[in-house]
């Protein structure tokens, strides 16, 4: 297991609820840590943001190849304009919390999904969905 298998996993199921979604916006941007696809002086429809952060690992074995497990949380941070409402947030939370929460996907599995206080961003309302998930891996 690497972090780049992890993330792997991560973006393609934000792929394929992005690609499943058919609601309002009817173009659904997303874009990752790191990874600025959207000029957000220019967008005007909601978008999701899809992060992943490492919070904790933990030994689980002590034999000559050690299991190792590294903890974290996927945030599903949705972006409305200010003063917009959240109803499109929360629509769109439900949505992908369908494809995050309790899956066991090639290296990672994820736990059930909370929401969390939403707060502003530079004009946009900031509604997150957070995922606990972990990876076991092999140590030699």
């Amino acid at each position: 297991m690497s972090f780049e298998a992890a993330r792997s996993d991560i973006v393609g199921a934000a792929e394929v609820a992005k690609a499943a979604w058919a609601g309002v916006p009817s173009t659904l941007l997303v874009e990752y840590d790191n990874l600025r696809l959207i000029d957000v002086d220019k967008q005007v429809e909601p978008y999701v943001c899809v992060e992943i952060n490492y919070i904790d690992g933990e030994q689980l074995s002590l034999g000559l190849v050690k299991t190792v497990a590294d903890y974290g949380q996927i945030h599903v941070v949705v972006h409305t304009p200010a003063g917009a409402g959240s109803l499109v947030a929360k629509k769109l939370l439900d949505h992908f919390r369908a494809y995050f929460e309790l899956k066991t996907f090639s290296v990672v599995r994820t736990r059930a999904a909370m929401g969390a206080p939403t707060f502003p961003k530079d004009g946009w309302e900031c509604t997150p969905l957070v995922v606990p998930f972990w990876v076991h891996r092999l140590v030699t």
